[in-house]
C-alpha cells in the first residue's frame, strides 16, 4: 500500500506545470491560502455577529484563524519558492510561472479536500 497525496490528483493538478506539479510545498501553500480565505469569509460573519451583540473589541478574534492559515501559506510558499527558482533561468521566468501554477492550481484546490488518500 503507498501513500498518495492530495495535490497528485489528475483532476487536481492536471494544469499545473512542473516544478510546481510535483513540489508538496506549493500544493501546501495553496491548501493554506484556500484555508485562509474560507475561514476569512467565516470569520466576517462571525465578527459582524458578534459587533452587533455589542462584545466590542472581541468581535476581531475571529480573524487570528485566518491570520494563521496566512502565515503558514507565506513561509510554506517562501521555502517552495527557493527549490522551484533555481530550475529557471532569471527571476523574472519564474515569476510568470509560478502566478501561471498558482492560477490554474487555486480554484481546484480551494474546492478539494486537503488530505492524503491512501491508494
Amino acid at each position: 500500500m503507498s501513500t498518495h497525496p492530495w495535490w497528485a490528483d489528475d483532476a487536481v493538478a492536471a494544469k499545473v506545470q512542473e516544478p510546481f506539479r510535483s513540489d508538496g510545498e506549493f500544493w501546501t501553500s495553496l491548501a493554506a491560502s484556500a484555508d485562509a480565505l474560507l475561514t476569512l469569509v467565516a470569520a466576517a460573519g462571525v465578527c459582524a455577529a458578534l459587533a452587533v451583540s455589542g462584545v466590542g473589541g472581541w468581535a476581531l478574534l475571529p480573524f487570528v484563524v485566518p491570520a494563521a492559515f496566512t502565515t503558514r501559506a507565506w513561509l510554506v510558499s517562501r521555502r517552495s519558492s527557493r527549490h522551484s527558482q533555481a530550475v529557471f533561468e532569471d527571476r523574472r521566468s519564474w515569476r510568470e510561472a509560478e502566478r501561471s501554477a498558482v492560477a490554474a492550481g487555486f480554484i481546484r484546490v480551494l474546492g478539494h479536500r486537503h488530505h492524503d488518500r491512501r491508494g
